[in-house]
């Protein structure tokens, strides 16, 4: 299932065209064992794909209607804590 955090990484690639682990951990202040994780979730999920480069695992979107996905992601995730707050 989504959470807020795959969401947070889902918004870092869509802005910054693509991430690392050591970047998510680093922005989102998470652990690497959280980071590497959410990533293999992400990627095993269908929302992201992983190329190395000189050494270095990136990771970047992996449909070109991803923005639109991932903006219906967020829409629902704040209406279920709205709902959970009332």
């Amino acid at each position: 299932m989504l959470d807020n955090v795959k969401v947070q990484i889902l918004r870092k690639i869509a802005t910054q065209g693509y991430t690392t682990v050591s970047d998510v951990v680093k922005d989102l202040g998470i652990t690497w064992g959280a980071a590497q994780w959410h990533l293999f979730w992400l990627e095993n999920n269908g929302y992201i794909k992983s190329a190395k480069i000189n050494g270095t695992t990136i990771y970047i979107l992996n449909c070109a209607n991803a923005l639109r996905k991932l903006e219906a992601i967020e829409s629902a995730l704040s209406k279920e804590k709205v709902v959970r707050r009332e």
